[in-house]
């Protein structure tokens, strides 16, 4: 299973067919592969117009894509160890990193929502943010950026190989 971020779902969108981006999350989707916190699927419709169309009508067709968090056993408490543990600082060993309340968002950033839902469902996190990154790491969660879940998923074209 896999809890995706906002910047994924835009930059699969921005880099491969529309169709094809469709096709693979649609799958996964309906597998029930794939999870996004209601905070990123807030922030796609709010960002893109292009996948805002996409997102929610996966979202009408299959209900559990979308995780709400006041909805999911023991979540919002997870959720708030997360955003205070994370929130405004991540320590690595004796570094201090900037946290998730760090980035342009805010404390309306959808970061903690990611870790917290991937945690709860023991998915893979797919992000190339380092705020979620380091909380991953620490949490003991996998983490992957879009680029690798583009090969897993098959967007990536095969090269050709040597005669």
């Amino acid at each position: 299973m896999y809890v995706l971020d906002t910047a994924t779902i835009i930059d699969l969108h921005q880099h491969w067919p529309a169709s094809k981006v469709r096709g693979t999350l649609r799958k996964l989707v309906r597998d029930g592969q794939l999870k996004i916190p209601e905070g990123v699927f807030r922030e796609v419709c709010r960002k893109s117009d292009k996948t805002k169309k996409m997102i929610r009508g996966f979202e009408k067709n299959f209900e559990d894509l979308v995780v709400k968090i006041s909805q999911v056993s023991h979540l919002k408490e997870e959720l708030s160890r997360i955003e205070q543990t994370y929130g405004e600082e991540i320590r690595v060993g004796s570094r201090a990193y900037p946290g998730f309340w760090k980035s342009p968002s805010g404390r309306r950033a959808a970061d903690a929502q990611v870790v917290a839902v991937a945690k709860r469902f023991s998915a893979i996190v797919v992000s190339d943010d380092k705020a979620i990154q380091r909380a991953c790491m620490l949490e003991n969660l996998e983490c992957i950026g879009w680029t690798e879940f583009s090969r897993r998923m098959g967007l990536v074209p095969q090269p050709c190989l040597p005669l």
